[in-house]
Parts: C-alpha cells; structure tokens; sequence
C-alpha cells in the first residue's frame, strides 16, 4: 500500500463510514478526497485494507457487546483489561490504526447491540 496513505490511514477511518457507508461509497470517496493522486490499484488496495481492519474490529467488538451488554463500553477493570487484550489485537494486525480509532469501534458495536 502506498506509504503516504498509510501514514495518514487514520485521517480516513470514519466509524459512520465503515458501519453504513458500504453501499454509498463513502470509504471509496475519502480516499479519492483525501489521496487524489492514487492509482485504481492503489485505491483498491486501501479500501481492502480497510474493510480488513473493520472486520477484525467487528469481530472482537462482537464479543465484547455479546458478552456484557451494555450500549457502551463496560468501565469494570476486568472488562477494561479484556477490551485493551482485543484493542492489542487488532493493533497488532494493523499497527498503523490508532487506538482510540478502535475503541470508538467498539464503543459503536456496543451501542448499537444494545440500545
């Protein structure tokens, strides 16, 4: 992926946009914004990266909604410590992503599982 992108890879990531922009295209329109110069490939790229990095999120952001069922992340140390363990995770994967990116990531899940 293009390195100017990656170090400006959190400029793009917009929750509203990755829950509910799929069909809209809004990842696809703030990374044509954000990056004009981008080649199709490239574009492409990012926007798999992306979709990658949200699933990953989903994923532990699932569990931790299913888990404790509140619309907002739980503030008991035992919920903080395994909400930082899976924030690691995907951090892991995606070191580049910030990780207050991710917590609003898991926030969001939570929310709108349990409202």
């Amino acid at each position: 992926m293009n390195s100017i992108v990656l170090e400006h890879l959190n400029d793009l990531l917009d929750q509203y946009d990755l829950f509910f922009g799929k069909e809209q295209n809004c990842i696809r329109i703030s990374i044509l914004t954000g990056f004009p110069d981008l080649s199709d490939q490239e574009i492409k790229e990012t926007e798999d990266y992306l979709q990658s990095f949200y699933e990953c999120c989903l994923k532990y952001a699932d569990r931790i909604a299913e888990k404790y069922k509140t619309p907002f992340l739980p503030k008991e140390e035992d919920a903080q410590k395994e909400i930082k363990e899976y924030e690691n995770a995907c951090r892991k994967q995606y070191p580049e992503i910030d990780a207050k990116i991710i917590e609003r990531i898991f926030s969001a899940v939570c929310w709108l599982a349990n409202r």
